[in-house]
């Protein structure tokens, strides 16, 4: 039987612990890694830390989830670009805000991204911003597949990602995080693994806009 207070605790633990890291490693983003050490002494001298783009966008994941109860992909584009306009001093890339502009001017949330870059981005941002999805699906292994395809699509759409491997790095991101939600911590490492690997064996295409089939 699953403890659903501890699952809640993981949940919270999840998303805090995304939005802490992302702001402290802001000001080490580009450069050399850093020790443990470094890291406490970061956090001892941080009176107030401040997310980027990246914890703003997982934001707009998270309420786009609860809002349509599963994976709308317009609504969930238009979240982003409405959390955007809020904040847009938040570090954003000059990519998402070209694809927001696009999808305002009413270019398919889903093809925006395609414009862009050479047909999309190779960049990691979508697996950054994943997090939710991994929460939202915790029991649900079969649905974590295109959901964090059509999560990851408003912004990063290349053909690589797209077609056979679609993203490899998103899905195994929130397949790690759905692991750790049912997992002991000993195991999550060799899971965690194991996942990244399942996720790039067999060819994968959307079949739709909205995992639930909301409108």
């Amino acid at each position: 039987m699953v403890d659903s207070e501890q699952v809640r605790r993981k949940f919270l633990g999840s998303l805090l612990g995304t939005a802490i890291g992302d702001a402290m490693g802001a000001s080490r983003e580009g450069r050399s890694m850093v020790s443990k050490h470094e890291i406490g002494g970061m956090a001892r001298i941080s009176h107030r830390l401040h997310y980027t783009d990246d914890t703003h966008m997982t934001i707009g994941v998270a309420e786009s989830l609860i809002e349509r109860h599963g994976v709308d992909g317009a609504h969930m584009a238009g979240r982003f670009i409405e959390n955007y306009l809020k904040e847009p001093w938040r570090g954003y890339g000059p990519g998402p805000p070209r694809v927001f502009r696009l999808i305002e001017s009413g270019v398919p949330w889903d093809q925006a991204a395609s414009h862009i870059y050479h047909g999309g981005s190779f960049g990691n941002g979508a697996a950054m911003r994943v997090a939710p999805i991994g929460l939202f699906l915790w029991n649900n292994h079969a649905g974590l597949r295109e959901a964090a395809y059509l999560s990851s699509i408003i912004t990063h759409s290349h053909g690589l990602f797209s077609s056979w491997r679609f993203s490899d790095s998103c899905r195994a991101g929130a397949r790690i995080i759905l692991l750790s939600k049912v997992r002991k911590p000993m195991s999550l490492k060799k899971s965690s693994k194991t996942s990244y690997l399942n996720c790039n064996k067999e060819p994968y295409q959307s079949e739709g806009n909205n995992l639930y089939g909301q409108d």
